[in-house]
């Protein structure tokens, strides 16, 4: 009975051990997986905090290397991030709020658009259309001295000036050999306006007829203040001065409006000045920077220039504004034509009258040398003699005497002696039929009745000629801007196009 006792005992102890021993396995299991748990809890949160930092480390970098200065506020990293993840297609995601603060923000940099902004006034909107921004800054020389080849160093010169006051050139009109607004016909008539603008990329220009509809749709007249330019040891003014300087200028009478037809223009003119030249040689890089800090007028929409001085104010630039693409194709057309080919300019403006005929038989007997000598038959022949017309070519030639018309019978140029044994054939830019689909337009009567585009025509073919002569001392005047320009050339092109000379008196 004791020893049944005894056995059951010890089977109870033992089952009692088992089962207490399972709960303490079961308890340890339960702790492992909720100490397993809340370890991957905590690595994910781990995580998510690292990727968060991350994302802002990053976004901080690309702030400092983009803008080399770090912004921490709020406003300037959303804007940041948005703009680069939109400009790299980024699919980011923005949540709402995220979303309504961004468009906040772009709204308030967005001041054009914005309904909070004052509206634009009727003249704001038209400087916006011509000038693409509220307020309007041109720079209008209004005339420029002398012939085109002068007439093209002032115009490039102007350049600096517009430059230097930030204001945008207004191009004026063009014809019979001079710049100016009461000329006929656009700039591009004689000048290649994208080859310009490529010249001086950072220069803004406008041409009359722009500027001109511009002052007309003011609702308001714009400010504008005049300059004229004064040569003081040519009496350009009533005021005279011996040093470089500028003085308080006179109100614009109706002989200067009319003259220069500064009437058209809806402005109105509240300041006046003119900067003289001074007795002696001029320093060039002073005149621009004086007439920089006088003319530096932010509440003046307009500065006008008037400038009538063939003195050349401002630093030299080399580089002729290119002229237009339907002038180069003429004169190619040309060239062709008569290549090769011997070209005369001959000036007759300062030659003594009496000399004349003499002159043209000497220009006969070179010419035949130097047929013989270079077996070159065509001569093509530029001069300020009117061929198409009663006015000179020259502005300056102002008398045209009996011995000047027996000199152009002599070379031919007339029918009385066209068919003497001893006659050299000249060709000029009527006889080679330039500018045939215009000439005899109405609309250019005036244009080639005088001085004018085939000026420039002359010039580029004789640039090209095999050999050139111009006129001797007594029968022409030696020297001249227009002769220069095309030595200038010459010399530039002598290989390229294998000429026989640059230039020789005949």
């Amino acid at each position: 009975m004791l020893s049944k006792f005894s056995t059951l005992q010890t089977t109870m102890f033992e089952y009692i051990t088992i089962k207490t021993i399972c709960k303490i396995i079961l308890i340890f299991l339960l702790l492992s997986f909720l100490i397993v748990a809340l370890e991957l809890r905590e690595q994910e949160f781990t995580e998510s905090f690292e990727e968060i930092h991350n994302t802002d480390k990053y976004i901080e970098e690309n702030i400092i290397n983009e803008n080399g200065i770090y912004n921490d506020s709020k406003e300037y990293t959303v804007q940041d991030t948005i703009k680069e993840n939109a400009a790299k297609e980024s699919t980011v995601k923005v949540d709402t709020a995220q979303d309504d603060t961004v468009k906040e923000d772009i709204v308030e940099e967005d001041t054009i658009n914005s309904p909070l902004e004052t509206p634009l006034t009727e003249d704001e909107k038209i400087n916006i259309k011509y000038c693409q921004e509220k307020t309007c800054k041109f720079l209008f020389p209004y005339s420029h001295p002398e012939q085109e080849t002068r007439a093209n160093i002032h115009v490039r010169l102007y350049t600096q000036l517009a430059r230097s006051l930030n204001r945008t050139l207004v191009l004026s009109n063009v014809g019979n050999s001079k710049v100016r607004a009461c000329a006929l016909y656009p700039f591009d008539f004689y000048y290649d306006l994208k080859a310009f603008q490529k010249n001086y990329p950072d220069i803004r220009f406008i041409t009359q007829k722009k500027f001109f509809e511009w002052t007309k749709e003011r609702k308001i007249k714009p400010m504008a203040q005049h300059s004229r330019m004064v040569q003081d040891d040519k009496n350009d003014s009533d005021v005279y001065l011996t040093t470089m300087g500028v003085i308080e200028g006179d109100k614009l009478g109706s002989k200067i409006t009319n003259s220069f037809c500064l009437g058209i223009f809806n402005l109105n003119i509240t300041d006046y000045k003119e900067f003289h030249t001074g007795i002696g040689k001029l320093d060039r890089k002073a005149m621009l920077k004086l007439v920089t800090n006088t003319l530096n007028l932010p509440e003046h929409e307009v500065i006008m220039i008037l400038h009538l001085s063939t003195k050349e104010y401002f630093p030299k630039i080399d580089k002729v504004i290119p002229y237009s693409p339907s002038i180069i194709n003429e004169s190619k057309k040309v060239i062709k034509k008569l290549k090769p080919y011997i070209a005369v300019h001959w000036r007759m403006e300062k030659g003594q009258p009496n000399l004349m005929p003499k002159c043209a038989r000497e220009l006969v007997k070179t010419l035949k040398n130097l047929q013989r000598k270079y077996g070159i038959t065509n001569v093509y022949l530029a001069t300020d003699f009117p061929l198409n017309g009663n006015k000179p070519q020259s502005l300056t030639f102002h008398k045209i005497s009996n011995f000047h018309k027996e000199a152009i019978e002599i070379l031919g140029l007339n029918s009385r002696f066209v068919n003497r044994s001893d006659h050299i054939k000249f060709d000029t830019w009527i006889s080679t039929d330039a500018f045939s689909q215009i000439r005899d337009d109405p609309k250019y009567e005036s244009e080639f009745k005088n001085a004018g585009i085939h000026g420039i025509l002359d010039k580029l073919v004789c640039v090209k000629a095999k050999y050139f002569l111009k006129g001797p001392e007594g029968c022409a005047r030696t020297s001249s801007t227009f002769t220069n320009a095309i030595v200038r050339e010459r010399t530039k092109f002598k290989k390229k196009y294998k000429l026989i000379n640059i230039v020789s008196f005949w």
